[in-house]
């Protein structure tokens, strides 16, 4: 099988990666001694190109995987039946083989030289990734719910995924209890953990629905307890069943607290329903999307200029509260406020100045069937 390696086209530097195929490379590897090393990674994957840019031009890592490997690059979407043979779902995966093909371990996830360099002696040296996370969550302690769920990724990584399973449900289960500030991660990084295992290993999504299920009984039987309903809808979004958050949504008392806190969780599904005054919440828009501008403000004020991360968070926050306040014009258009539309608009443009807000103005108007608004944002 050929690789799919191009050095010229990956600024890569020829060494350390052989442009031999699969085969081929098991069989110069058994006659020097050596491992096979394959990065797999895909054209789209922001690890796989921060891993091309420090850590495989790296020249201790290149001088490392000389003497010891013969190493391969392949795109796991076009050298699909090996990537399916070694079970690769997350990028980058480098596998370290024998010349046998026999796994040796895998470090999934970028890696900087040095890091790369330790694991890699590690796993040659016997301690591989999953006694590495072990010894990782006995020095954090069983309760700590980031190891755990680190030690549960090593786990499913190795095929081990009952074991994974346990490990990821007990996060979900109790992750909150000693680390309440595990709960970003827990309804986001963790559940999409469970769904990537449920893909291939059934009793995961079995495990997810159960959970839903429950939370959506407690809501039945009269609760309105907001972690409750957070549950269901990240649960349902897990599932691909976010018609049934709008369900557990309308059970909840009108003028409950509970209410007014995942109503902006539901934004989305609001608007494909149509239910725009939802959206706003009895707000007029405008009001909605300065606090949206404010909290910016505030945030913006508060990090440190010289944080090199800093240009890029800013962007990355600029273009969220812009999609925020075009979903409220979207609301204000689809029930006819084009006055109003017409003044919030002016104050995303005014913070989002740009052809690409103006073009998401006029497919919002677009999408609540107000063709005379959207008009006026065409180009």
């Amino acid at each position: 099988m050929a690789t799919t390696i191009c050095a010229a086209a990956s600024n890569l530097p020829a060494a350390p990666f052989s442009d031999l195929g699969f085969e081929a490379a098991s069989q110069q590897a058994a006659k020097a001694n050596k491992i096979v090393l394959i990065d797999f990674y895909t054209t789209w994957c922001g690890p796989c190109k921060m891993l091309d840019k420090t850590t495989w031009t790296d020249a201790a890592v290149i001088q490392l995987l000389e003497q010891k490997t013969v190493a391969l690059r392949l795109d796991a979407e076009k050298e699909t039946a090996l990537a399916k043979r070694y079970r690769i779902e997350a990028y980058p995966s480098v596998l370290l083989l024998k010349p046998d093909g026999t796994e040796i371990d895998r470090l999934v996830g970028y890696k900087g030289p040095q890091d790369f360099m330790a694991d890699f002696n590690a796993s040659l040296n016997g301690k591989d990734s999953l006694s590495r996370a072990e010894d990782q969550l006995k020095a954090a302690g069983t309760k700590n719910a980031s190891a755990r769920m680190q030690f549960a990724d090593a786990l499913a990584q190795k095929g081990r995924d009952a074991e994974a399973l346990k490990e990821y449900l007990w996060c979900f289960d109790h992750g909150l209890e000693a680390d309440p500030s595990f709960v970003g991660v827990r309804c986001s990084f963790l559940l999409s953990r469970i769904k990537n295992l449920g893909n291939h290993y059934e009793p995961a999504r079995d495990a997810l629905v159960r959970r839903r299920d429950e939370c959506q009984s407690k809501l039945a039987g009269g609760s309105d307890d907001p972690r409750t309903v957070q549950d269901v809808i990240a649960l349902n979004n897990t599932l691909s069943q976010e018609e049934k958050s709008l369900i557990a949504f309308d059970n909840l008392p009108a003028r409950s607290k509970t209410r007014q806190i995942v109503a902006p969780l539901l934004t989305g599904q609001f608007l494909a329903a149509r239910r725009y005054a939802d959206v706003l919440g009895g707000t007029d828009g405008k009001a909605a999307f300065k606090t949206l501008t404010d909290r910016y403000d505030k945030t913006m004020a508060a990090m440190p200029q010289a944080n090199p991360a800093m240009k890029q968070m800013e962007e990355g926050l600029r273009q969220y509260i812009v999609l925020q306040g075009t979903q409220y014009f979207e609301a204000l258009a689809g029930l006819k406020r084009d006055a109003e539309a017409r003044e919030l608009a002016g104050e995303i443009l005014k913070f989002g100045p740009s052809e690409t807000t103006r073009e998401a103005l006029a497919k919002s108007a677009q999408k609540a069937e107000n063709l005379e608004l959207a008009q006026s944002f065409k180009p």
